[in-house]
């Protein structure tokens, strides 16, 4: 008779990357670093380097993709 094992589920990964985006808010010229696939905006900057900081480091880092992206009370919005 055999043994029957448990098969151990794997954490599936999400495919997350961050890209900037130049938008007019509030008549101010804004860049916004949004998470795709969700659409999240992740944070609103008026200077593009602090934007581009911050979209680097998710990009490399990518700390919260077992999670599916930012939670949603983190976030600015949807785009």
């Amino acid at each position: 008779m055999k043994k029957k094992v448990a098969k151990k589920t794997r954490a599936k990964k999400h495919k997350l990357s961050y890209e900037m985006k130049l938008v007019k808010r509030r008549s101010k010229v804004r860049w916004l670093v949004i998470e795709k696939p969700t659409g999240s905006i992740i944070t609103e900057s008026e200077f593009e380097d602090d934007a581009q900081k911050v979209c680097d480091l998710q990009n490399k880092y990518k700390q919260w993709e077992l999670n599916g992206g930012v939670v949603k009370y983190l976030t600015l919005g949807k785009i």
